[in-house]
């Protein structure tokens, strides 16, 4: 009977490598499209807030980190969903609060979409990495 030998070598770093890269990948795409569902959410008059969103969140995942920023000046009393009073150099809010228009708007919208579509950015982000790996 021959004699068969197997020599395995595992690259753990080029292997490591891989996942993150994957992992990265996958995590823009559940980003893009956690965006496009927080935006459903994201309190709107003019569309600056909802605008801002789009041109200062993350492009590309990045070690594992994928972020989405609303920047306006008044973006911080909008996601507390309280009224803001004063000048642009005197803002002061609350005790009340707002309330929105749009049917979809909510305070703190991220947080509140995170919880309507956590499942399926779950399922967004297995598939892409998946995807990923073949």
């Amino acid at each position: 009977m021959p004699d068969i030998r197997i020599k395995t070598d595992f690259h753990r770093s080029a292997a490591i490598a891989v996942l993150k890269a994957a992992s990265n990948q996958a995590l823009t795409v559940t980003g893009n499209q956690a965006l496009k569902d927080v935006s459903k959410h994201v309190p709107e008059d003019q569309g600056t807030l909802k605008s801002s969103g789009l041109s200062n969140s993350d492009v590309q995942a990045k070690n594992q980190s994928f972020v989405m920023r609303w920047d306006t000046p008044y973006a911080e009393y909008l996601w507390h969903g309280d009224v803001m009073y004063g000048s642009p150099t005197e803002r002061r809010y609350g005790p009340e609060k707002l309330s929105f228009t749009k049917a979809l708007a909510r305070e703190e919208w991220a947080k509140y979409a995170a919880e309507v579509y956590k499942d399926r950015w779950r399922i967004v982000y297995e598939a892409a990495f998946g995807k990923e790996l073949d």
